[in-house]
């Protein structure tokens, strides 16, 4: 599936995190145009605790799930606080040769004797034309006993076939359960519709599952925590004319690490690929590998002794002693140029603003924008963005927990959107509520009681 492109289009909430119901459709999605060679950049606004996260939290559960792992053991957080049930549903884009899809995939989870199970799956599509209709590809219900999916003409299809699927779906089935894994893109329903089934079924969940896999990365504030325990993590995705390596390698900041040859070789690339951007974000700097020789590990196995170093102006220093901000924009660099040169990437960001120059922020968008080819979706409290992107490209989280994310409209071109954002946040006049109003007097004087706490008796 490497040669098919899948964009995100949109995003249904139900139940999830602190969000009863939202909607994100990107404006690609809402103008049907759905992939026209371009970048695409979503940026997520809002005030704290508003369900900003929740968006990049959403798909990085899809990505488990379509890459058929297990649920997380936190997945019970993950549910509305007063529900058993929360809902997900994405819309896709899939560009494969001459074909061309809107592909629909929705799962639940669920809480059950203190436990949580996915619940449900349900995947469709329909082609890219006027008034097609959606064709549903597979149905699954955990609480369905007649059969292991719907609808049942495709599983009888598949029966008639081969009997033996007859037994391998019910055990697929019971796999899935124990797993808390995915019914749809189990490796063998894969392989049954490929060989039971129109090959376009098996297509479908092939190229969701490759995207999941290699082509949707997700960073959320885990991925880049590590960098304050001393810990740098190179997130990275590297092709050629054959093969596609992905995932991250955390390197010690403080001393030296120990790696074996071939995540030394990567390393090694890594970083003379970053260095090409590097020295032009923030002039004159270019990280180093020294070298300090080998030694061997308790297994007899042969490791690499290194130092990462940051060069500026011949004046060498360990990474360790540059700010927050540089640490984390060389951790995710790797993935940005794969996005930027690559259509078929979707990088998702949380909180991408933190430690980064408000300017330079701003310029990183405005070209991603312009000139990049994947898909960017980020969150941010740095309003820097909002002089910076096409209206289009950003959503607004509100207070209200019912309708989570809308976007500002009727901003003519001579409009500051930042200006106008601030202004809703002071006057309103928007159809949500986009602040939970908070009183600098009442502040005030509740700073200056609790400095008083500790002196009462």
């Amino acid at each position: 599936m490497k040669e098919a492109i899948i964009r995100i289009q949109s995003i249904e909430f139900e139940n999830f995190k602190n969000i009863q119901k939202g909607n994100i459709e990107l404006a690609s999605y809402r103008q049907k145009s759905y992939y026209n060679g371009r970048a695409e950049v979503v940026g997520i606004y809002g005030q704290n605790g508003s369900g900003k996260t929740a968006v990049i939290e959403a798909y990085r559960l899809f990505k488990l799930v379509a890459s058929g792992e297990g649920l997380p053991e936190e997945i019970g957080n993950y549910i509305y606080e007063l529900e058993d049930e929360a809902k997900l549903k994405f819309v896709f884009y899939i560009e494969r040769k001459e074909e061309k899809y809107l592909v629909y995939y929705e799962f639940a989870i669920r809480k059950k004797e203190n436990q949580v199970e996915l619940s449900s799956e349900k995947l469709l599509y329909s082609d890219i034309c006027e008034n097609s209709k959606r064709k549903k590809i597979v149905e699954y219900n955990i609480d369905n006993t007649d059969t292991p999916f719907l609808p049942k003409v495709r599983y009888n299809e598949i029966i008639k076939n081969d009997k033996e699927n007859e037994f391998n779906l019910e055990v697929i089935k019971r796999l899935s359960i124990k797993e808390k894994t995915s019914f749809i893109f189990n490796d063998e329903i894969r392989e049954i519709f490929e060989k039971s089934s129109d090959g376009k079924y098996s297509n479908i969940i092939s190229a969701l599952k490759y995207f999941a896999n290699v082509n949707l990365f997700v960073i959320t504030n885990e991925h880049t925590a590590p960098i304050s325990l001393n810990l740098i993590p190179f997130i990275f995705r590297m092709e050629n004319d054959t093969t596609v390596t992905r995932g991250d390698i955390a390197i010690k900041l403080l001393g030296v690490s120990n790696i074996d040859k071939e995540r030394y070789d990567i390393v090694i690339q890594i970083i003379s690929q970053l260095n090409i951007v590097l020295s032009l974000i923030i002039p004159d700097l270019k990280l180093e590998i020294n070298n300090l020789g080998n030694e061997l590990s308790k297994n007899a196995e042969e490791l690499i002794k290194i130092e990462l170093m940051s060069t500026k102006k011949d004046i060498k220093i360990p990474l360790k002693y540059e700010s927050e901000g540089i640490k984390k924009i060389i951790s995710i660099l790797s993935t940005l140029i794969a996005m930027f040169n690559n259509p078929a990437i979707c990088l998702m960001v949380d909180e991408i603003d933190a430690g980064i120059y408000e300017y330079l922020l701003g310029e990183l968008l405005k070209i991603i924008e312009q000139r990049g080819k994947g898909q960017f979706v980020f969150t941010s409290h740095n309003l820097r963005a909002l002089e910076m992107l096409n209206k289009e490209s950003l959503v607004f989280s509100t207070t209200n927990s019912k309708n989570r994310f809308i976007r500002i409209t009727n901003i003519q071109n001579n409009n500051n959107l930042r200006n106008v954002y601030l202004r809703s946040i002071d006057l309103g006049g928007l159809n949500e509520c986009i602040y939970e109003e908070t009183n600098s007097f009442e502040i005030a004087h509740a700073f200056r009681k609790a400095g008083e706490y500790f002196g009462k008796e």
